[in-house]
């Protein structure tokens, strides 16, 4: 697989060519008939279509069949567990699906599963602690869904256990920088793409632990109660705009991150990656700000 170089990074700004686009129409970064910005320069992003939307999005925003657009769906961990997971329930419903992740061959692997279940998938390579490169994987992921976003999901997260005097400098910054930080500068990119879409959504995958956290969990609980912060203030900030802010706080989960701690979990029930997936898909579909967990 070749990858995109960082273009933004360099301040190059392509014109798109795919859908939602016309020969030399203006990129969704760029106000019509403004120059384009030097590195370093702000982006001049025009948001008067998006205002003159924000009437029409209550409207709108609850997903049907009939919709001739297919949801258009950025996740980031997108190629195991819980990502893997959503990324196959939107591919099922014909959806865009653009997952990142730092392994070329599992996004190789899983854009192949999201093709094979109905959907179209692109791959974005991207580390979550290295802004350049989430600039880039969105900037791809827009570039695929022809200008506009509609789901964004910060899935992708560490899990890890161990008491406070344990816990240094390098593993704070490294948790912070992953569950808290990289999710910042996912929406802070993603944002002019959302608020072209008629039905945004963004989902961060929280921890139900955040609210009720036990021995050990001081890196998890501190950083997943940020994000869920985070999604509260969101929810307030971006209401003007139509997009949509939802929190998932699922417990114990049966992934690839939750298997070196299984044994802090004997006997109590795991929720399956693909229960987390339908309720972010059933959120969704209905237009709420709520998904729905089992309870175990």
């Amino acid at each position: 697989m070749i990858w995109a170089e960082d273009a933004m990074a360099h301040g190059v700004y392509p014109e798109r060519t795919g859908p939602g686009t016309a020969g030399g129409a203006p990129s969704l970064f760029e106000a019509p008939g403004a120059p384009r910005p030097s590195p370093g320069e702000p982006r001049i992003v025009s948001r008067e279509r998006a205002i003159r939307r924000r009437a029409r999005r209550g409207a709108l925003h609850r997903y049907t069949p009939a919709m001739t657009q297919p949801p258009r769906v950025f996740i980031t961990g997108g190629t195991k567990g819980i990502g893997r997971a959503i990324a196959m329930r939107f591919a099922r419903e014909g959806a865009l699906v653009a997952i990142a992740a730092r392994t070329s061959d599992d996004l190789d692997r899983t854009v192949s599963e999201i093709e094979a279940a109905g959907g179209k998938g692109e791959a974005c390579q991207a580390n979550l602690r290295d802004h350049g490169s989430l600039e880039a994987a969105v900037f791809r992921a827009v570039d695929f869904f022809g200008g506009a976003m509609d789901v964004l999901v910060n899935n992708a997260g560490l899990v890890e256990f161990a008491p406070f005097d344990e816990v240094d400098m390098n593993s704070w910054e490294r948790f912070l920088g992953v569950n808290l930080t990289g999710p910042y500068h996912v929406l802070a990119e993603a944002l002019p793409a959302l608020r072209e879409s008629e039905r945004a959504h963004v989902f961060n995958v929280g921890a139900a632990l955040a609210d009720a956290p036990g021995k050990d969990s001081v890196l998890l609980a501190t950083t997943k109660a940020g994000l869920a912060g985070m999604g509260r203030a969101l929810r307030a900030d971006l209401a003007g705009d139509g997009i949509r802010v939802t929190t998932v706080t699922p417990g114990p989960t049966e992934t690839p991150g939750l298997e070196p701690w299984r044994a802090r979990f004997e006997g109590q029930p795991l929720l399956t990656p693909e229960q987390v997936a339908d309720a972010i898909w059933d959120a969704y579909r209905s237009g709420t700000d709520v998904a729905e967990l089992p309870v175990g």
